[in-house]
C-alpha cells in the first residue's frame, strides 16, 4: 500500500467527503453516486481531522487487517484455506491495496458469519445492526446481505421458530433494505439515472456475466499488457477467437459447478451462494455487467461466506479442502502479479500534479478539465476553474451538468473562448488526464481554433486514466 498511488475513483470519494461542509451536505452529495453512504461517512469524519488524501489508505489498511484477522482467528474454514486466502488476489490486492467501499462490505459479512451460529444476549439486535451497515456500503454488498438473510431465515426455520416469527424477520429484512435502495437509485437530476443505463444496455451484458465466474475464481491479469489492471489473462486473448470464447464459457460453467458441488450437502449454504449468484445476474443484465474483478469478486466472497457457514456445521473432507486450495493458489498468482506490478510501476501519476504546476510561469492562469478535477482537487487541496464546465467546483457530481457537458462536441474550444472573453486574457495553462489524441478526438475544433501546445506529460501509469498532461492554450 505504501507503493500504491491513489487513482480517480479512490480520490473521487475523498473529494466528495472533504468538500461537504456538513453531514446533510454529504448525504445530499452522495445521492448522485449510486452508492450507499457508509464509506463516505467514514471519509467525511476523517476529513475533519486532515486533508491529506493518504489518510484514506490508513483507514482502509485497518479494514483490510481486520478482514484477515477475522478470517484467520474466527472463521470456521479449514486451516489450508485460512493460510492461502490472505495471499489471494482479492484479499491481497483488490480489496486491500485499493481503497474503495468494497472491503468494508466484506468485513461486515465476516462479522455476521461469526455470530450466526452463536447464541448470546442481544444477538438479533447485533445481527440486524451489522446487516443494516452492510447494505449501506455497496450494491453488491446489499445483494450479499440479502443472501445472508435468506440463510438466516432458513436457520430460524431449522430451529423450529414459529411462522409469525419468520414473517417478522422477513419484514425487518425488507425494511432494512429500503434506505440503501434509496441511496442507490439516483435523483431525477442525475446523469446516471434510468435513461443512462437503458441507453447502454445490450446483449453483451449477458455474455459478460457468463464469464464473470472466471474473473471471480481465477482473477489472473494479463500481465504482459501495459494496463493489466481490470484484465483477465484468458479474456484478453479471446477477441476474434471463437474457440477461446467457448473455452472461457465452459471454464465458467465448470467453476460454478465446482462451487455448487462443494456446497451441495448443506442446503442453507447452497441457497446463499445461488441467491447471491442470481441476484448478481439480475443486477448485471439490468444495470451493469460484472466486467471488473472488483465487481465479480463478490461472487467469490459469496462463495467463501457460504463455505464458512457450511464448515461451521460439519467438517470437510480432504478432497474438498484441496479443491478449494487449488483455486486459492490460482488467486495467489493473480495477487502476486498485481502487487509486483504496482510496486514496480505507478498505478496513477495523479500525486505528481504539483510537478506540472511548477512548470506554469508565475501569475499565469491555470485551469483544468472535467476529468482531471478529482486529481487536482485531491493533491492540491484547492479547486481550479474547469474549462469545459465553465465554473470552479470542488468535486465531480454525476448531475445533469455532466450530461450537458458531454453532449458538447466542442466543449474545450467554447469553454476556452468564453474564459478568454470573460477575463480579457489570451492564454491559459490546462492540466488534463487526456492525451492530445484523446482531447482532439473529443473536440476536433480545439487545435484548429486555438494554439494548443503540449508543455509536459507524465505517463506510464497502470491505470488508463492515471497519466497527466500540461497544455498551453493561446489565441491564434
Amino acid at each position: 500500500m505504501a507503493h500504491h498511488e491513489l487513482w480517480g475513483d479512490e480520490i473521487h470519494s475523498w473529494n466528495i467527503a472533504k468538500g461537504s461542509n456538513s453531514f446533510p451536505d454529504l448525504i445530499s452529495n452522495t445521492r448522485f453516486e449510486g452508492h450507499p453512504p457508509v464509506w463516505y461517512i467514514i471519509l467525511w469524519t476523517i476529513s475533519k481531522v486532515t486533508h491529506d488524501p493518504t489518510s484514506i489508505q490508513l483507514i482502509h489498511l485497518i479494514i483490510a487487517w481486520l478482514v484477515v484477522f477475522i478470517l484467520l482467528f474466527y472463521s470456521s474454514l479449514p486451516l489450508i484455506t485460512k493460510v492461502l486466502m490472505p495471499f489471494g488476489y482479492f484479499f491481497l490486492y483488490e480489496y486491500a491495496v485499493i481503497s474503495r467501499n468494497y472491503a468494508i462490505g466484506v468485513l461486515l459479512a465476516f462479522c455476521i458469519c461469526i455470530i450466526l451460529h452463536k447464541n448470546f444476549k442481544g444477538k438479533i439486535l447485533l445481527y440486524y445492526g451489522l446487516l443494516f451497515l452492510m447494505t449501506n456500503t455497496h450494491i453488491l454488498a446489499l445483494i450479499l446481505a440479502g443472501s445472508l438473510h435468506v440463510y438466516f431465515l432458513m436457520l430460524q426455520r431449522e430451529q423450529k421458530k414459529q411462522t409469525n416469527i419468520l414473517a417478522i424477520h422477513v419484514i425487518i429484512g425488507l425494511i432494512i433494505v429500503f434506505p440503501a435502495v434509496y441511496f442507490i437509485f439516483p435523483p431525477s437530476d442525475s446523469s446516471l439515472g434510468i435513461d443512462f443505463w437503458r441507453d447502454r444496455w445490450s446483449a453483451e451484458h449477458i455474455k459478460a456475466f457468463a464469464q464473470a465466474p472466471l474473473r471471480a475464481f481465477t482473477p489472473i491479469p494479463a500481465w504482459w499488457t501495459n494496463n493489466c489492471w481490470n484484465t483477465h489473462f484468458l479474456m484478453e486473448e479471446q477477441h476474434g477467437n471463437n474457440v477461446l470464447r467457448v473455452l472461457n464459457l465452459l471454464l465458467s460453467i465448470i467453476l460454478l459447478g465446482a462451487a455448487i458441488y462443494l456446497l451441495k450437502q448443506n442446503k442453507k449454504s447452497l441457497l446463499l451462494f445461488v441467491s447471491n449468484l442470481l441476484l448478481s445476474f439480475m443486477l448485471a443484465i439490468i444495470v451493469f455487467p460484472l466486467t471488473r474483478e472488483r465487481y465479480a469478486g463478490f461472487l467469490f466472497i459469496g462463495f467463501i461466506v457460504a463455505y464458512w457457514l457450511y464448515c461451521a456445521e460439519r467438517p470437510q473432507g480432504k478432497q474438498k479442502k484441496w479443491l478449494i486450495a487449488a483455486l486459492l493458489i490460482l488467486q495467489m498468482a493473480g495477487g502476486v502479479i498485481m502487487l509486483a506490478t504496482d510496486v514496480q510501476r505507478p498505478f496513477s501519476n495523479g500525486f505528481r500534479v504539483s510537478e506540472l504546476i511548477k512548470k506554469v510561469p508565475p501569475h499565469e492562469r491555470l485551469v483544468t478539465d472535467y476529468w482531471a478535477i478529482n486529481t487536482v482537487n485531491a493533491f492540491m487541496d484547492k479547486p481550479l476553474y474547469c474549462i469545459d464546465l465553465g465554473e470552479t467546483i470542488p468535486f465531480i457530481l454525476w448531475g445533469k451538468d455532466l450530461s450537458s457537458m458531454l453532449a458538447k462536441t466542442n466543449r474545450y474550444t467554447s469553454g476556452t473562448l468564453e474564459l478568454f472573453q470573460k477575463e480579457g486574457i489570451n492564454k491559459v495553462y490546462m492540466i488534463s488526464i487526456g492525451s492530445p489524441q484523446a482531447i482532439f478526438q473529443i473536440d476536433a475544433e480545439f487545435p484548429r481554433t486555438l494554439s494548443v501546445t503540449l508543455i509536459d506529460k507524465i505517463e506510464g501509469a497502470i491505470n488508463k486514466g492515471g497519466n497527466l498532461y500540461l497544455y498551453e492554450i493561446t489565441s491564434k
